[in-house]
């Protein structure tokens, strides 16, 4: 029969009445774990997020963010599908230099000994312990049904057998290149359905990360153009990707302003995380939420007041380099930084000024 009464149900809600609705994933930035002062932003078992923003505003970067910290955290084993950040190999050496925060690479793009990258025994370290947590979907893009939801979930199921585990979490960057992922409604609709289906069933925290669609423009008293952000219903795909989410954010890299009296200050290095809708109740506070990008080790820090209105800035507590202080002197301006900047390395080299990674 599927029409229940109470008494079929009663033990499950007596341990939801004692352990929560939720089964909370929570990140290691301090600023998104003050419930009690109304900020906070998690995710849980059984959930999805759906993490979108416009092109070069650091979608892949904050989800690689949220994926190591839920690998430092919580030792989850996370599945990636992505598509935009080159061979496997690639992908792999990128995240172990997440974890060391220093560039896996020997050499600098311009084939010079990159003299910052991480000592040998650094990398074994941070591949043995990748090893124990990332698995990444290799590409066929000869096989047209390869890269389909269907057979997504199908190779997930072959890992976790042959692997002898169980995911926490699977990551789809970006959705849109899921072969059956079409802008059309009915088609969002049946996909973010079978993501949330999947993630409940398998008491999995599921990411999946969408572009927006273009947003209007709008042009200043000096005449600079900028473009408003994007609403819930935005999302490539149309309003059933607002319909369907349960968390959903946005991430915006907000224009720099260092003039008070022009506006709220914003840095160089600040991206925004905007909540656009909490599902299930108590995930996360409705607000905006900064963080901050560090070049030397490619990952996100915050900065905040403690109780003591002592400022500080610092990465998330589950980093292995949670004491090392964030390098904020940089120009993002510019398309790199040289080593002397990334590392505040004084080199009396004149020879030695290319590329940080």
């Amino acid at each position: 029969m599927a029409f229940l009464d109470l008494s079929t149900a009663q033990k499950k809600m007596r341990l939801l009445r004692e352990k929560g609705e939720l089964i909370p994933v929570r990140f290691g930035f301090q600023t998104w774990n003050q419930y009690d002062k109304g900020r906070y932003l998690m995710g849980s078992r059984k959930c999805t997020l759906l993490l979108g923003g416009e092109p070069n505003h650091g979608k892949s970067q904050v989800t690689n963010e949220l994926v190591m910290q839920m690998i430092e955290k919580h030792g989850f084993k996370v599945a990636i599908f992505t598509t935009e950040s080159g061979d496997v190999e690639k992908v792999f050496s990128q995240f172990c230099g997440y974890y060391m925060g220093k560039p896996y690479t020997k050499l600098r793009p311009d084939g010079k000994l990159n003299h910052y990258a991480m000592t040998d025994d650094e990398a074994s370290e941070a591949e043995y312990f990748m090893l124990q947590h990332l698995y990444v979907f290799k590409q066929d893009r000869k096989n047209t049904k390869y890269q389909t939801l269907e057979n997504i979930y199908a190779e997930l199921a072959k890992a976790e057998d042959f692997y002898n585990i169980k995911f926490d979490s699977l990551v789809i960057d970006p959705i849109y290149d899921v072969d059956d992922f079409e802008p059309k409604a009915d088609e969002v609709l049946r996909v973010l359905n079978r993501i949330n289906l999947e993630a409940e069933e398998s008491n999995r925290f599921d990411i999946v990360v969408n572009h927006v669609s273009e947003t209007a423009k709008t042009v200043d008293k000096k005449g600079n153009r900028k473009k408003l952000l994007a609403l819930a219903d935005e999302f490539y795909g149309g309003k059933n990707n607002n319909r369907k989410a349960m968390l959903q954010v946005l991430v915006h890299r907000p224009i720099p302003n260092d003039d008070p009296e022009a506006g709220e200050i914003v840095r160089e290095n600040q991206t925004n995380i905007h909540i656009l809708k909490v599902k299930p109740e108590g995930i996360a506070k409705w607000g905006t939420y900064p963080i901050y990008y560090d070049w030397k080790s490619r990952r996100y820090y915050e900065m905040f007041e403690d109780e003591n209105n002592h400022f500080k800035q610092q990465f998330a507590s589950c980093t292995k380099f949670f004491d090392r202080k964030p390098d904020e002197e940089i120009n993002i301006k510019t398309i790199t930084a040289s080593p002397q900047e990334a590392f505040n390395i004084q080199d009396n080299e004149q020879d030695d000024d290319g590329f940080p990674f």
